[in-house]
């Protein structure tokens, strides 16, 4: 982890960033905008496109060269993004995050890197909050995305008003490895808060879900037989 004082934990900001709007350059306005926000609840925000604006200050412009420098050959600009963007993304995500904000919108939609930071949230079992630009969520958001996420939200103040609101320190993992503060914790299925009675509470099951949340879980795991199984089935009979 990235050596930082923070209260309540860090946040990276994930979104589109090649195929940002013209006047939003690499999806910086938004991440700005969010930023202070989560600085003004004593949180820490990662925010990918000042880090790449700092890099680009000191060391040079990796994108401007990998996307326009035609003298480079494919495969060269290839490693580049596995090495500048994939790799250095991933272990900040892995290493150094405690939670992520996602704002899906077209350009995240069109993107790739957007929805591969969503799906590694699930695999590290990292808070994600999406925030859509559909009010209609349920009909833009994939399944796959909703699936994956903590809560969704349809707009910016909402998504503060809940972190605002959180008890303090939750979005950190406990010494156990769960994300908790005291009794408190966190269930990665719908986002609420809930309180555990037993003052010790020692697990090594990800994610840590709520008593109805687990009601939820047990529910869809028994109605139906095991698709993944199923797939097994028949490729063992074939």
């Amino acid at each position: 982890m990235i050596n930082i004082n923070h209260k309540n934990g860090t946040i990276y900001l994930s979104g589109g960033m090649e195929y940002a709007p013209p006047d939003d350059p690499l999806g910086g306005k938004w991440r700005l905008a969010c930023a202070k926000e989560l600085v003004n609840m004593d949180y820490v925000p990662l925010d990918i496109t000042a880090l790449d604006v700092s890099y680009q200050e000191k060391h040079g412009d990796i994108m401007g060269d990998i996307r326009f420098d035609t003298s480079r050959s494919e495969l060269h600009r290839k490693a580049a993004v596995r090495q500048h963007f994939i790799i250095s993304d991933i272990r900040l995500l892995e290493e150094d995050t405690d939670a992520v904000i996602l704002l899906y919108d077209e350009s995240a939609r069109r993107g790739a890197g957007t929805i591969s930071e969503a799906q590694m949230c699930f695999q590290y079992d990292i808070p994600l909050f999406v925030v859509s630009a559909w009010k209609d969520w349920q009909t833009e958001v994939p399944s796959w995305l909703h699936g994956l996420s903590t809560k969704v939200f349809t707009d910016f103040e909402t998504l503060y008003h809940y972190l605002d609101n959180l008890p303090e320190g939750i979005l950190t993992e406990d010494i156990y490895g769960n994300r908790g503060a005291g009794n408190e914790y966190l269930c990665s299925l719908s986002g609420e808060v809930f309180t555990k009675k037993v003052d010790h509470f020692v697990s090594t099951i990800k994610p840590l879900y709520s008593k109805p949340a687990v009601d939820v879980v047990k529910e869809t795991r028994e109605k139906m037989y095991d698709r993944y199984q199923h797939f097994k089935d028949v490729l063992e009979e074939t």
